[in-house]
């Protein structure tokens, strides 16, 4: 499994850095690479590259440097292969939000998507793009003990809320609770990478 990169927009605010280093935490084999105002996206790929990356998770950010949205990047035979997905952020809750005190949690080794009941695309693209098994379950009871980190997948009426859970006890929160949007999708792109 390839390193997964994390990174965001030029303008990032406190809460998008915040978001970041607790996704950091909880995505196996993820790594948290800064554009400081001063990497371009090919420059984050190349950085990526050498560190033996072939993802990048971008979180765009709108009003505030909150976080506004996720695509996914590939690197591949000197290529930025641009994903079609798009995945609107409606809000997120970090940890520090919660009224559960988590004072400190330990990197993930695993995880896995999970989805309550139906099918849900958007439980599939993520188990694709941060290569994590996916299942569905009627009970996340099932896999208590088995993974570090659980990505619980739940409908809303106007999209997902997606909850990173302790894997090993289903104990307080693990990461980040984000409400996103349905799919979007978008005309792919490559950019060489020099």
């Amino acid at each position: 499994m390839g390193i997964v990169v994390l990174t965001s927009s030029r303008n990032a605010g406190t809460r998008m850095r915040q978001f970041l280093n607790e996704l950091e935490v909880v995505i196996p084999n993820a790594v948290k690479v800064n554009r400081g105002g001063r990497l371009s996206i090919v420059e984050v790929a190349g950085r990526a590259f050498s560190l033996g990356a072939d993802k990048i998770l971008y979180i765009g950010s709108r009003g505030g440097g909150n976080p506004g949205f996720i695509r996914f990047l590939r690197i591949r035979n000197g290529l930025i292969e641009v994903m079609p997905y798009f995945i609107k952020i409606l809000g997120v809750k970090l940890l520090v939000d919660m009224p559960v005190g988590v004072k400190s949690v330990r990197k993930a080794q695993s995880g896995i998507i999970v989805s309550l009941g139906e099918y849900m695309e958007i439980a599939d693209i993520l188990s694709e793009q941060l290569e994590l098994p996916s299942i569905r379950v009627n009970d996340f009871e099932s896999v208590r003990g088995m993974y570090d980190a659980i990505f619980l997948v739940r409908g809303l009426i106007n999209g997902y809320e997606i909850q990173v859970l302790n894997g090993r006890d289903l104990g307080p929160p693990y990461g980040p609770f984000v409400s996103v949007g349905d799919v979007a999708y978008t005309k792919p792109r490559v950019i060489k990478l020099e």
